[in-house]
């Protein structure tokens, strides 16, 4: 069965447009799983084209305190992250992960994890609501009634606040994270995962037209938003804007944000600080936050902010 089984998997990788394949670790875990769900998460991959960052010229160690931060894809490499050792807790494999925080600003942080096959249980409900995307490998996280959830290269993914279940790493992970810090707000029980696709969160039919931005001042940027998860202070969602320059007056929120697509500028209004956005960065944006925003080739981005 888990013979078959991985043969499957493999030859469906490597029909999905945007994915490298990759080895899965096959273990005592599969022949648990619900072949059903993972079928169906396995037929969405070929849909689910993935615009993959352009390498890194340079190799960026450090972000200094500033107006804003903003990281591009090579701050979160696997020799900047610090190695944490083993999960004392794994009952599936040994797995090892390591990390980097980039920041952390009131109840918002974000950084970069990255883990080893293997898995463990999560008996304990998540202290904060997590927020990630995929930069590669594949995993799963288990609902507290053992229902499985599903994802690999260009998800992302929610973990609520209060949820458990299990966590596996089905082959090695890397992923960009943020992570809010709030009163419990999901009611559900079980608490459960949401996972959404690459082409589901940035596809054009899936957004609401918000038109060209009030705050314009050159060009005509157009604005695109679909929120995809909305609980509490917590939301998450994707943006598209086609190339413009709009100002954005005193944030109300603190944002953090992945670039998916495209490329544009941010500048701080009373410091000048200006950085260029590209595919593969991650930057947050502080509550009170006044600046411009100079799209010059349409971008996507995943998004999330906490109303504090």
């Amino acid at each position: 069965m888990q013979q078959t089984l991985g043969v499957i998997i493999l030859s469906l990788y490597g029909c999905a447009d945007g994915f490298v394949p990759t080895p899965i670790h096959l273990s005592s875990l599969w022949a648990s799983s619900s072949e059903t769900s993972l079928s169906s998460y396995l037929d969405t991959l070929s849909a689910n084209a993935v615009v993959s960052p352009s390498p890194d010229l340079n190799d960026v160690t450090d972000v200094s305190p500033s107006a804003f931060y903003h990281a591009p894809r090579s701050y979160f490499s696997y020799a900047n992250l610090r190695p944490k050792g083993p999960r004392p807790t794994a009952d599936v494999g040994t797995p090892e992960d390591a990390s980097r925080q980039l920041i952390e600003i009131g109840n918002t942080s974000a950084g970069s994890w990255s883990c080893t096959a293997g898995g463990w249980p999560s008996p304990n409900p998540k202290a904060h609501t997590e927020i990630f995307y995929v930069w590669s490998g594949h995993g799963s996280l288990t609902d507290q009634d053992g229902q499985v959830h599903y994802f690999g290269p260009g998800d992302t993914v929610i973990i609520p606040k209060g949820h458990t279940g299990r966590w596996d790493v089905l082959a090695d992970m890397h992923k960009i994270w943020f992570v809010h810090e709030h009163d419990q707000v999901e009611e559900s029980e079980p608490i459960r995962v949401r996972v959404i696709h690459y082409q589901d969160l940035v596809s054009k039919q899936n957004q609401l037209n918000y038109g060209i931005s009030k705050d314009a001042v050159r060009g005509n940027p157009e604005i695109y938003s679909n929120v995809v998860y909305n609980a509490g202070p917590i939301n998450v969602g994707s943006w598209m804007c086609t190339p413009g320059c709009f100002n954005i007056e005193s944030l109300d929120t603190s944002i953090g944000f992945y670039v998916l697509e495209g490329q544009f500028y941010i500048s701080h209004r009373e410091s000048g600080q200006c950085s260029k956005c590209v595919p593969g960065d991650t930057v947050v944006l502080p509550k009170g936050w006044s600046g411009s925003v100079d799209v010059v080739e349409t971008a996507k981005k995943l998004w999330t902010n906490l109303y504090q």
